[in-house]
């Protein structure tokens, strides 16, 4: 008599089971050189004037980019609605803009590709191109590319990404070049204009000039066909009560810096408020990325090839930079620009320059310099939750106040959860300060 085995109720019949299939993961399609005559690159904004030049070194190149305009309160809903709030501000503004542009239905779907800025490192922006990508596939749009631009700088035909070729990159730092001196001058003409408006105007027609000049010939020793005539008609433009307001500095991360929208118009909320804005150079960012190697050749090995490269790259720029820190300096109006070299010896009597991560010691640099110029008001802004900038922004503000007498420095964070008339109430605040000091030094005198 054979036993009766009785199942139990809770058995599984192994047999059944299966292991799923394998599912790829999703994946955005890659964008390669020489698809760029098949699409129209989107780019988000950050600095009006540099970006305006730029774009005509993409099309001199056979790029046809489109650099989006001014971002709203629905891009920045766009970007937290596809990027994690835990990311930092700057991403959810140009994922946002991005997105939102593609939801627009100004675009052909097919034919559309995404430009991102990606660094490497410890900053939260190496990781800009995949929170785009995941955002693009969420968002129902898998078969846009999304084109990192640090990726190729090569300039082979089927290489992955854009081509940055010799040419194009010098194309590049020349519109950078000009970028710099154009908002360099504006912000020190326009509280001061006479006429209203007719820095704009200036600015809108040195950028016209400018572009035959970048897109045909393209070098960066041609800064010194434009640089003169720049300087010449900002010194020439009627300004009434010159250098009677207080000069208000902005360091930062580098997108709420200069982005307009992203800030909130910061620029424009000093010279209502009375003040003189005061902005570093994007150039400068370029060099101190550049000059990484040299600090970390200290601590730990870097390869000769990259240090030697970096050393060659930031002596070309600075070479031809000197040409327009010769031009300001004779200039009766203007100042002068630095060199990298000095910016680093500023930010060593505070930091150590092996701090790389965000703005590092740039921002440090930066706030020295002002502070040793005479710039003795600044708003450092920053994302909320940025670590790095926190560190060496925030961090240093009770050193550079023992250092330097009437320093008026304001701390600004950026989220979409800040309320921008909490951030107004607190810039209106540091403007009374400034104002106030200004008077107080003019009567001294």
């Amino acid at each position: 008599m054979s036993a009766i085995v009785e199942e139990h109720p809770n058995a599984v019949n192994e047999k059944l089971i299966e292991p799923p299939a394998y599912q790829p993961p999703k994946r955005t399609p890659k964008f390669y050189a020489n698809d760029k005559a098949n699409y129209t690159i989107l780019c988000p904004q950050m600095a009006p004037i540099h970006f305006a030049l730029a774009k005509i070194v993409f099309s001199k190149n056979g790029y046809d980019l489109e650099v989006l305009p001014e971002v709203n309160r629905d891009a920045i809903e766009e970007g937290l609605r596809y990027v994690n709030n835990d990311a930092c501000y700057p991403a959810i503004v140009v994922v946002g803009q991005l997105i939102q542009a593609l939801k627009s239905g100004k675009y052909d779907l097919d034919r559309t590709a995404l430009l991102i800025s990606q660094t490497c490192g410890g900053c939260r922006s190496t990781n800009y191109a995949t929170f785009l990508k995941i955002a693009v596939l969420k968002a129902g749009f898998g078969n846009i590319p999304v084109v990192p631009f640090n990726v190729n700088l090569s300039a082979e035909p089927n290489a992955e990404g854009i081509a940055l070729t010799s040419a194009m990159s010098q194309q590049l730092v020349l519109s950078f070049f000009v970028g710099d001196l154009l908002m360099r001058l504006s912000n020190h003409c326009r509280p001061y204009e006479k006429n209203a408006g007719a820095t704009e105007q200036l600015v809108t027609m040195w950028i016209e000039r400018a572009k035959p000049v970048i897109a045909e010939e393209g070098k960066m020793r041609d800064i010194s066909k434009l640089a003169p005539g720049v300087i010449a008609d900002f010194e020439a433009l009627e300004l009434v009560g010159e250098n009677s307001r207080p000069k208000v500095g902005i360091v930062g991360e580098i997108l709420l810096k200069y982005h307009e929208g992203a800030n909130n118009h910061l620029v424009k909320i000093i010279e209502r408020e009375g003040g003189e804005a005061v902005v570093p150079d994007i150039l400068d960012f370029a060099l101190y990325c550049l000059t990484s190697d040299w600090h970390r050749a200290v601590y730990s090995q870097v390869p000769m090839k990259s240090y030697l490269k970096s050393t060659f790259l930031v002596w070309l720029i600075e070479r031809h930079r000197k040409k327009i820190q010769k031009r300001l300096e004779e200039s009766k109006r203007f100042s002068a620009m630095c060199g990298v070299r000095h910016l680093i010896a500023k930010a060593e009597t505070l930091v150590s320059t092996c701090n790389q991560t965000g703005e590092g010691w740039l921002l440090a640099a930066d706030m020295v310099e002002m502070m040793e110029s005479g710039v003795r008001n600044i708003i450092c802004v920053q994302p909320f939750g940025c670590l790095p900038n926190h560190i060496v922004g925030k961090g240093l503000v009770k050193e550079l106040r023992n250092r330097y007498s009437g320093a008026n420095i304001s701390a600004i964070d950026f989220d979409p959860g800040t309320t921008e008339v909490n951030q107004l109430n607190r810039i209106k605040l540091m403007m009374a300060v400034a104002v106030r000091n200004q008077q107080k030094n003019k009567n001294a005198d």
